[in-house]
């Protein structure tokens, strides 16, 4: 047989089965804790933004900002998901501003350190095991054991859900 006449092998189709066999997320760390969210529910990442306090607002509220004449809502990702926090409404410390959700209600996550962007194959993603500890579980939605740490995929729905 010929090698001239075999059709020649298309490295789109290579790469297109690649990309569906894998997910990306957006890390970041909150404390020594390393969470990611699925890159299609991140609009954007800021470094800062001012952040404006709400009276009788829950204890994971930090407030609101002014994200270019859109008011957001900024969750505090520590006090949202249970994690002991040394964080307060009166200290001065700045936070990167994940900005997710949907285009129409975006909200901001506020995090202390943003890590990459991580392409994970899917058969490395598990559920969360039962018992789960210094996390709230109904705010994980995976785990992805990697070398030398876990990453611990949030559920973005539930932290937007105010219930």
């Amino acid at each position: 047989m010929n090698k001239d006449n075999l059709p020649a092998a298309q490295t789109t189709d290579i790469q297109e089965i690649k990309i569906q066999l894998t997910n990306q997320f957006v890390t970041f760390y909150y404390g020594k804790h390393f969470f990611g969210l699925p890159i299609d529910v991140v609009i954007e990442i800021n470094r800062f933004l001012e952040i404006t306090p709400v009276p009788l607002a829950s204890d994971y509220v930090a407030g609101i900002v002014n994200l270019r004449g859109h008011i957001l809502t900024a969750i505090n990702l520590g006090l949202r998901i249970g994690l002991l926090s040394s964080f307060s409404q009166g200290e001065n410390r700045t936070f990167f501003n994940i900005i997710m959700g949907n285009r129409e209600e975006p909200m901001s996550l506020l995090v202390e350190k943003i890590g990459d962007v991580m392409t994970i194959p899917r058969d490395k993603i598990e559920p969360p095991p039962e018992i789960l500890t210094g996390v709230d579980k109904k705010y994980v939605k995976f785990i992805c054991k990697l070398p030398g740490q876990l990453l611990t995929i949030l559920d973005w729905e539930a932290l937007q859900n105010v219930n």
